[in-house]
């Protein structure tokens, strides 16, 4: 289908915080070896079928319906779709865990 692929300024902040928290898990290396792979991982997956991911449940139960989420191992990716425009808008990186309600709050207030 090919789709571009666009990753906000938010989604690398969000990124180098992820890869930072890792790090005392994983090592510097390990780590930063996360965040090329998970750069990697949006690429390839969004460009070719960004629609094969469900909508964000978690913002769905807030009314908002414009976010889709990609699971990968332990940790998610969130993004939005400009279908009519054929472009994938990456914005955010986090873990699995992490609550995606509570990131879009923290980013609407600040």
């Amino acid at each position: 289908m090919n789709y571009d692929v666009h990753f906000t300024e938010l989604s690398y902040k969000t990124l180098a915080v992820l890869t930072r928290y890792m790090e005392s898990f994983l090592g510097q290396e390990e780590a930063i070896r996360l965040g090329h792979q998970l750069l990697d991982f949006a690429t390839n997956k969004l460009s070719d079928n960004p629609l094969q991911f469900p909508i964000s449940y978690e913002l769905e139960t807030l009314g908002i319906t414009d976010y889709r989420v990609m699971l990968v191992d332990n940790y998610k990716i969130l993004f939005r779709l400009d279908e009519k425009d054929k472009t994938s808008y990456v914005m955010a990186f986090l873990r699995q865990k992490q609550n995606t309600q509570e990131l879009v709050y923290q980013i609407t207030i600040l």
